[in-house]
């Protein structure tokens, strides 16, 4: 038998949507806008039915899984999608390639079994899929003429026979939606026909209203497909239009049919984004009538009295410095070219951080120690308690993010450029602000969904969870124990990572030869060792020294919350000479900028 030397294909290369030329800048905006909303429209969704007990039954139980399903569904092929309009990066790895098609399928499946109520093992149906088409052997061609990698596209480019693969996905394919479709139609008939029966016309017109929701989706979900396979005249243009309907305004859509007309979902919306609900008046078997609560009022730092005006000082001078700082080192890596790498982008990301960090509870701090001014409204305390637990949990993130950066660049040198490249820092960067907006989301909707009618007064210098739910009339057992394990999980997490990553950075240096190896390696990563310190030491002095006064408690936490923020750009400049000359560099740039207005005064 003749052998044949195959090339292994490591990356395919997209072709993206055909005929889009002088379009693609109108075409990117346009998805990017509808995957926005989808995300914005699903996590609503999601985080109002978690919030509301009302909301807590079987139907918007499958509510929120098909939000969950939809929000992964969407970002399976749009990011991608968006990159290739953008930047025409068109390029995906092999892993990235089996990613989508794994994803795809297993999302697609688990959305029409979903429709039916008949979720259960629905990833095995992916992962044969997935399996069958990448143990095929691809030797040749690795340009897929699709905008994102699907089985069918794939397949093509393989050098083996096929024959199996399209017959186990046509049969599988096939039965699958059309025992979904034959299902909903069984229970649709049943339904019509329990519903010709009704005696009261309002009862005929409720019991239409429940289904006509899941109608429009399910026709949103089935019907591009019949338009595919019924009609295979079609140009090859309308049915890629017709597919990029059913993958990027699909999942757009279905939150907005799902609130439309459905007053209990308007409500619980309503009450995550703090709008008013009427208040029940319960006066029978002895509950009371609560009156709702629509502010609070912050203690502030205690034992200050005479303290407030050098306080107020100080700690303007700490905002101030931090906003300057953290704004001058995002302008430096911004406009120096010397800075374009992975470790100053997310210095970047870190500075656009602590800029928002420091202006979440400052302004409230400064204007309780000058004017006294301690009532906050509760969308006030609402936007603090999200942006405090937001920015926090990125911060934690991105250090780890950092730690691995630090670690791929001391432990492989060679590869540093190709493993961080472009595309995974983005990732990366993007991966820890939108986890952490769902962490945040996930806390203040538990926090602000219990019930406060008594006290309003909060014994703390900003709203933060805990000394808010001290004030709730419910139980807060749950609620705390949410917030106790996820706070835990993810700083833990993040520790134990950053740690693994030092260990294996230490070892590295302890094996160079060179001294002055040794120095630069252990320079570079100095800066961030110093600020997770920072980061983490405050935490751990809290929550191991039960025994602290209240007075220290505060005292520690004043320095996370006000200091640390100024600290980060001080710490990362000191000793670092491409910042420093960066900022010269922009400082030039100012002074330019005044010699010429100088002269322009001049000439007038």
């Amino acid at each position: 038998m003749e052998l044949v030397n195959h090339t292994v294909v490591t990356h395919f290369i997209l072709l993206g949507i055909p005929n889009t030329d002088g379009l693609q800048t109108i075409l990117f905006f346009t998805f990017l806008a509808f995957y926005l909303c989808t995300l914005m429209g699903n996590l609503l969704i999601f985080s109002a039915i978690l919030a509301d007990p009302r909301l807590h039954t079987p139907m918007y139980f499958f509510l929120s899984n098909l939000a969950i399903v939809d929000l992964g569904f969407s970002s399976v092929n749009n990011p991608k999608l968006l990159a290739i309009l953008w930047a025409n990066s068109r390029t995906i790895s092999l892993g990235g390639c089996m990613a989508q098609v794994f994803f795809f399928h297993f999302l697609a499946y688990t959305e029409c079994l979903l429709c039916t109520v008949m979720a259960c093992d629905r990833s095995f149906h992916a992962t044969i899929l997935t399996s069958l088409t990448f143990t095929l052997p691809y030797c040749g061609s690795n340009v897929v003429d699709y905008f994102f990698c699907d089985i069918f596209p794939v397949a093509k480019l393989a050098c083996g026979d096929t024959y199996i693969l399209e017959t186990v996905i046509f049969s599988n394919t096939g039965v699958v939606p059309m025992t979904c479709f034959s299902l909903i139609l069984v229970s649709y008939v049943r339904i019509f026909y329990s519903v010709v029966k009704m005696n009261s016309r309002e009862g005929r017109r409720k019991a239409t209203s429940t289904c006509a929701s899941h109608l429009v989706v399910v026709t949103l979900f089935f019907g591009p497909c019949a338009v595919i396979y019924t009609q295979p005249q079609l140009s090859k243009e309308m049915v890629t239009a017709v597919e990029l309907f059913g993958y990027v305004v699909t999942p757009m859509l279905n939150p907005v049919i799902y609130t439309l007309r459905n007053k209990e979902v308007k409500a619980g919306l309503r009450k995550l984004t703090g709008g008013r609900t009427p208040a029940r008046k319960e006066t029978q078997m002895g509950q009371v009538n609560h009156t709702v609560v629509t502010h609070f009022i912050l203690l502030g730092i205690p034992n200050i009295d005479g303290l407030q005006t050098i306080l107020f000082f100080t700690f303007l001078a700490f905002y101030l410095c931090a906003l300057m700082g953290n704004l001058l080192i995002f302008s430096a890596i911004l406009i120096d070219p010397h800075l374009h790498t992975p470790m100053y982008f997310f210095l970047c990301n870190l500075a656009v951080l602590d800029i928002g960090f420091s202006s979440v509870n400052n302004p409230k701090l400064l204007a309780i120690l000058w004017a006294n001014s301690r009532t906050i409204s509760l969308g006030g305390c609402m936007a603090q308690v999200f942006f405090f637990h937001f920015l926090a949990s990125t911060e934690c993130l991105l250090y780890t993010v950092m730690a691995y950066d630090r670690y791929v660049a001391i432990c492989h040198p060679l590869r540093y450029l190709l493993i961080m490249n472009h595309r995974v820092c983005t990732l990366l960067a993007a991966g820890t602000w939108i986890a952490s907006s769902i962490h945040a989301t996930i806390l203040t909707s538990l926090t602000f969904t219990l019930p406060y009618c008594g006290s309003n007064v909060v014994d703390y210098f900003f709203c933060n969870i805990f000394p808010v739910a001290k004030l709730a009339c419910a139980d807060t057992y749950v609620i705390e124990t949410v917030i106790f394990t996820n706070s835990s999980m993810v700083s833990m997490t993040c520790f134990l990572l950053i740690l693994m990553s030092y260990v294996r950075i230490v070892y590295s240096i302890v094996k160079m030869n060179s001294a002055e190896g040794r120095r630069k390696a252990a320079s570079t990563c100095a800066s961030h060792l110093v600020v997770v310190t920072m980061f983490f030491g405050p935490c751990a002095v809290v929550y191991t020294q039960p025994q602290l006064s209240k007075a220290l408690v505060n005292a520690v936490e004043l320095f996370v919350y006000v200091v640390t923020p100024m600290l980060n750009p001080v710490i990362y400049t000191l000793r670092n000479k491409e910042v420093t000359m960066a900022l010269r560099k922009l400082r030039g740039w100012s002074d330019t900028g005044t010699v010429m207005w100088d002269s322009c005064r001049g000439r007038k």
